[in-house]
């Protein structure tokens, strides 16, 4: 096992206390949070690659035919391709209703 070695890092006094109040309510050191809160925390470039990968789920998966400029373009695209599904799964459903009446 990889020994850890310690690191200081300078913080505003008001950050210290309100890192070691997260710390004591979560039952671990400030330095147990500051290491889980870095690992939630996503890089440039691992976000990057889940924007992609979303990107290709969509245009595979769901048939979303958008380029790249368009999703950049659009604020909530999610919720822009959920609002298209449920009104083409509205649509499939009305005409099915039709055909069996």
């Amino acid at each position: 096992m990889a020994k850890s070695s310690d690191a200081t890092i300078k913080v505003p006094e008001e950050t210290r206390d309100r890192l070691a109040a997260l710390a004591k309510e979560r039952g671990m050191t400030i330095g147990g949070l500051v290491a889980s809160l870095a690992r939630q925390e996503l890089t440039s470039e691992q976000l990057a690659e889940r924007v992609r990968e979303g990107r290709r789920i969509l245009r595979e998966q769901m048939g979303v035919t958008m380029a790249d400029e368009e999703f950049d373009a659009m604020p909530n695209v999610l919720e822009r391709v959920y609002e298209l599904g449920a009104r083409k799964a509205a649509a499939s459903a009305a005409g099915s209703r039709g055909s069996a009446a």
